[in-house]
């Protein structure tokens, strides 16, 4: 049987990560890879709980969860790899449905996430974009729609892609995942969707994710820059990522720098609207 590798960074979030690793069998075909961002607790101290987990500290050189993954991606041994959020988890029998794709072959696998907020105890709305991507797949059977999967989890990929291609993750405060994510599709040639679910993302509102300080949307738009720059370089100019979020969410930090951002994305070409309808929608929701 193929060999899967699991890759899982962790800060501070003790009790999260071990529901993580709870919910991943002890088999011999899983090999996990915990890599701890040097938190506030010696990471060491669950191996006598989790026996066949490996565990790892990053140097103290480095820092956030693009450069723990690409730490992983220098020990893992696996055939698959997969990545996962310490604070998420794997559903009851996501490992059966995951083993039958091993033997598949493909270069790339995504299973439809779910998402749940305990804060409020009720089904979560972080996978639904995502949802959406694989039912629009399934309908058209173009790839390139699932270049706007940005995340890195609910997905299976090859050891032959990632190696090939050098990939690794983006060591930067946030959206570390989204140049990773696009370059893994681009460079798949067999790949495949399904509806059935193996992944829990939770919802948190102190997720990064909904952090608005200027280093955070700093790091998002430059992220999404090099997505559109990488885009371009492969001629699918249609492709690439609208930047109207990135500048409304500039606002909050001057009018020098919205215009600035502005212009540097009119000099770089990058669109701001997708489209009209887009555009109607931005207006509503910037109201």
């Amino acid at each position: 049987m193929k060999k899967l590798s699991i890759i899982i960074p962790h800060f501070n979030s003790k009790i999260e990560l071990k529901k993580m690793l709870s919910s991943i069998p002890n088999e011999a075909y899983i090999e996990v890879l915990v890599i701890d961002d040097n938190s506030n607790f010696d990471i060491f101290s669950l191996k006598t709980e989790f026996t066949h987990v490996s565990f790892f500290r990053l140097p103290k050189h480095l820092k956030g969860a693009g450069a723990a993954r690409n730490l992983g991606l220098k020990n893992y041994t696996g055939n698959f790899l997969m990545f996962a959020d310490s604070d998420d988890f794997f559903i009851d029998g996501a490992f059966d449905t995951i083993k039958h794709y091993l033997d598949l072959n493909y270069d790339m696998v995504y299973f439809t996430p779910t998402s749940f907020n305990f804060q409020n105890n009720k089904i979560g709305n972080r996978h639904k974009s995502y949802s959406l991507l694989i039912e629009e797949f399934l309908k058209n059977k173009n790839k390139e729609i699932l270049y706007k999967f940005y995340v890195p989890w609910s997905k299976l990929i090859a050891r032959r892609v990632q190696e090939k291609y050098s990939l690794k993750f983006d060591e930067v405060i946030a959206s570390n995942d989204v140049n990773f994510s696009l370059k893994s599709i681009f460079y798949s040639t067999s790949v495949f969707c399904t509806t059935e679910n193996i992944y829990c993302v939770t919802e948190s509102d102190n997720s990064l994710t909904k952090q608005v300080s200027e280093e955070v949307l700093d790091s998002r738009f430059e992220a999404i820059s090099r997505y559109n720059d990488f885009l371009k370089s492969k001629k699918l100019h249609s492709l690439q990522g609208a930047m109207s979020g990135h500048l409304w969410n500039t606002r909050h930090f001057g009018v020098y720098k919205f215009l600035y951002r502005f212009f540097y994305c009119k000099y770089k070409k990058y669109p701001i609207f997708y489209d009209f309808k887009h555009i109607l929608r931005a207006l509503r929701h910037f109201k």
